[in-house]
């Protein structure tokens, strides 16, 4: 079952159209604190990273055989942006000295590729501007 990350929870990707309340949740702006601009929610595209395995990134659910995402209750669940204990949702996606957060492993792609650095320059690769 191929999941997609939206507003920070993974979702199961149907292969039907989103729900209403999926396409809400993926169409509602956020504002970006150090800029006060509106960008768009992060939506964690699995075919973009279908080379990376999903173990990389993700931890296996403690019943079962399934990977969890990350803001499942007890793994990065505080969404308070201070927080950069291992619960920090925020931290964890942005750590840059960690290969298994988003911007760490942008980096170090940057690292490998430097053709890459203006894809993932700034924050618009994963939080598109609002439209």
């Amino acid at each position: 079952l191929m999941k997609k990350w939206v507003a920070g929870l993974c979702i199961p990707a149907l292969a039907t159209d989103p729900t209403p309340e999926q396409k809400a949740q993926i169409e509602k702006p956020m504002t970006m604190n150090n800029t006060g601009n509106e960008k768009k929610q992060v939506i964690f595209t699995h075919s973009a990273h279908a080379k990376t395995d999903c173990a990389f990134c993700h931890h296996k659910a403690v019943e079962g055989n399934i990977y969890v995402g990350c803001a499942t209750k007890g793994c990065h669940d505080n969404m308070d942006k201070k927080d950069k204990s291992e619960h920090g949702y925020y931290f964890t996606m942005h750590n840059k000295k960690s290969e298994k957060s988003c911007m760490g492993c942008h980096q170090k792609a940057v690292a490998e590729n430097p053709d890459l650095k203006e894809k993932f320059k700034g924050c618009n690769p994963c939080h598109a501007k609002n439209s």
